[in-house]
């Protein structure tokens, strides 16, 4: 059985409360029909709403519940302390939370039903913003986003995931390597920026960690996925390292990257120390951070990162030269493929 989510619990703790203020009197057996759960998990929350409140947790600052509805299985709130009120969002929080929902709908552009959501939900945002129809709400500001993940791909992998199925992947990594691959789907996880698969991946015998959109293309097999075991390791190499000058546009690096920061210019200018699992991992992040970067040491790492992004330039131009498109590209004359 799957273990309970904490944000759901947490999502449910919250809204409990203005459901029993709404439904005063209701069941056990009622609020739990309305939250998908057991009544025995909505008496849980209610032990714990019991003992939560302001700072100080004296009785007047607790949410409380009257305890003679509980013993005759029923609920109803005598101190909801704010809880039972809709949240109230400032003008500036309704923007900036329209602003993520952009960001979000486009990691989940693949997802038709998180896009129906998402959809309603910046409608009402709008809506709240002063907007009394589509025609004249104010057009979201274009944010940049990841690139959507080929159709089907999301799909396929909650499919994966729902079934406990394993994938066959066609993956490009951050290096720009093409790689085919079975793995045992773990779980979807989020940045806030990008989708990223955990999967117990068959041909390194190890677990990691792939990007939703760098996912070509993503087929659910008709075997069973199975729990695996990390093998006993060697002892790792010693990590390889890259001091980096960013420009204060890199911030953002910083705060995914886990690194060190040297010291800061009165400019902004950053200067970090990253280290690295390998080689590869670096040169891609390296060109992950493209524009932002002013230098790289040591050399020879610039060296091959420049390398690796003119060979992909050449590509691209070899792709466009004979009539093709980065989706469905073409071979060159001497029966090589770009991707070897």
């Amino acid at each position: 059985m799957a273990r309970p989510s904490s944000t759901d619990r947490l999502v449910r703790l919250l809204a409990l409360p203005a459901w029993v203020s709404e439904h005063d009197g209701a069941t056990l057996e009622q609020a739990a029909a309305h939250f998908g759960v057991t009544a025995q998990t909505i008496r849980r929350d209610v032990d714990t709403l019991w003992v939560s409140g302001l700072p100080g947790g004296l009785p007047d600052e607790l949410v409380d519940f009257s305890a003679e509805a509980l013993e005759a299985g029923r609920l109803s709130l005598t101190e909801p302390l704010g809880l039972d009120r809709p949240v109230r969002l400032s003008h500036r929080e309704a923007v900036a939370l329209l602003l993520s929902l952009g960001v979000l709908a486009q990691v989940l552009a693949d997802d038709p039903d998180a896009a129906a959501v998402l959809d309603q939900t910046r409608r009402a945002l709008r809506r709240a913003l002063g907007a009394s129809s589509s025609a004249d709400a104010p057009a979201s500001p274009a944010v940049p986003g990841p690139q959507a993940a080929p159709a089907g791909v999301l799909p396929a992998v909650r499919r994966a995931l729902a079934g406990r199925r394993r994938l066959h992947l066609v993956y490009v990594s951050a290096t720009d390597t093409r790689t085919e691959r079975d793995v045992d789907p773990l779980e979807l996880v989020s940045d806030g920026t990008h989708l990223t698969l955990r999967a117990w991946c068959l041909t390194a015998r190890a677990e990691r960690s792939f990007r939703i959109d760098r996912i070509l293309q993503a087929q659910v097999l008709d075997v069973p996925a199975v729990s695996h075991r990390a093998p006993h390791r060697a002892p790792r190499t010693a990590a390889v390292e890259a001091t980096l000058v960013l420009k204060p546009t890199g911030r953002w690096l910083v705060e995914q990257i886990p690194c060190e920061v040297l010291h800061t210019d009165r400019d902004g200018t950053l200067h970090v120390r990253i280290r690295g699992r390998d080689r590869a991992w670096l040169v891609g992040l390296v060109l992950s951070a493209g524009r932002h970067l002013r230098s790289v040491a040591p050399a020879d790492l610039a060296d091959e990162a420049a390398t690796a992004a003119q060979r992909a330039l050449d590509s691209a131009a070899a792709v466009y030269a004979c009539g093709g498109t980065p989706a469905n590209g073409c071979a060159p004359d001497d029966g090589e493929t770009l991707d070897s």
